[in-house]
């Protein structure tokens, strides 16, 4: 059946603590990684790619923090992401969703 609307806001909250908690550790291991590049170490591919992820994902969190930082903006989320699919840092994606 369905879910009572208090599961469903605290279901919900839960996904935005887990996305901002993944996206700090990303955060925190991308500026180790820039740390290593300053100091002239060579990066591997696929710590690259997390790099490039990483940044990329903290540009969309900008757009993203409005609609949750605005009063019932967040009802709108759903028009936009239809509109902008990439516009959700990665770290806030679901398996259905991806």
């Amino acid at each position: 059946g369905k879910k009572p609307l208090c599961q469903k806001i605290v279901a919900e909250l839960k996904h935005y603590y887990n996305g901002f908690h993944l996206l700090w550790i990303d955060t925190k291991v991308a500026v180790r990684m820039v740390w290593r590049l300053l100091h002239g170490q060579v990066l591997t591919r696929r710590e690259r790619r997390r790099l490039l992820r990483t940044c990329a994902d903290l540009f969309r969190l900008v757009p993203f923090l409005v609609f949750v930082i605005v009063p019932f903006m967040e009802f709108l989320l759903p028009v936009f992401l239809k509109l902008f699919p990439e516009m959700l840092p990665s770290t806030f994606e679901t398996e259905s969703k991806k």
